[in-house]
């Protein structure tokens, strides 16, 4: 059974395409505050779990709960309000419309009363001091650093306040001193409390960030440890 401190709950998931078993029988449990990290070989079943958890896909059998209620299948806004974000390895933001436009779009209408604006804007400001996430709120997306557009995709899931945050292979796309960043973020975002699904294949980072590790293997879990009781 969850505990209390559980945030989100998988059970028995399963997902078939074809021949093909992605996701077989797969249960697991990520708590407050913590760093989960989600290891496996391409074609393991890591994105497609991932792709259940946020509604792009529907499992063929398992449950999935958020807080203790259960969570519509199949449902990305469904995802989103009960409190999940999602950031994938290739980002899904308007090239032609500001930061700050593509953070409150499908929340606020682009066209606003300034004083909405005036409040969007403050509102971003803090998410920004507050997780070490700056970028420029005129600034025209299509003219950003990939590092860049990946701190609007992460202030956009903030700004819709995500308590679970998705993070699809994070540092593919990003510089060393860029996935330096994306770490203190990570640290700050979970000192609030929030919970964190981090994908990646590269053991260093996954040592350096995550307090628990989840070993997918041909779509089963064959091993779910704390990071500090490993090597």
């Amino acid at each position: 059974m969850p505990s209390s401190d559980t945030v989100l709950h998988l059970a028995q998931i399963t997902k078939q395409f074809g021949a093909l078993l992605a996701n077989d029988d797969i249960s697991l449990e990520l708590g407050r505050g913590e760093v989960l990290a989600i290891l496996g070989e391409n074609g393991a079943g890591k994105t497609t779990l991932m792709n259940i958890l946020f509604g792009h896909y529907t499992a063929d059998a398992g449950t999935i709960a958020v807080f203790g209620q259960p969570l519509k299948p199949g449902s990305p806004r469904e995802a989103i309000a009960a409190g999940i974000g999602m950031v994938h390895q290739h980002f899904t933001l308007a090239d032609n419309l500001s930061v700050l436009e593509n953070i409150t779009l499908g929340t606020e209408p682009l066209w606003r009363p300034w004083q909405q604006d005036r409040i969007a804007r403050q509102r971003l400001a803090e998410l920004s001091d507050s997780f070490g996430l700056v970028v420029d709120p005129d600034a025209r997306v299509g003219e950003l650093s990939v590092g860049e557009r990946q701190r609007v995709e992460i202030l956009k899931a903030l700004y819709r306040q995500v308590n679970i945050l998705i993070l699809d292979e994070p540092t593919a796309v990003l510089t060393p001193p860029e996935t330096e960043i994306l770490f203190s973020t990570l640290h700050r975002l979970t000192a609030a409390g929030l919970s964190v699904v981090f994908i990646s294949h590269k053991l260093q980072e996954v040592m350096a960030v995550s307090d628990r590790v989840l070993v997918l293997r041909s779509g089963k879990v064959v091993a779910d440890v704390k990071t500090s009781d490993t090597t």
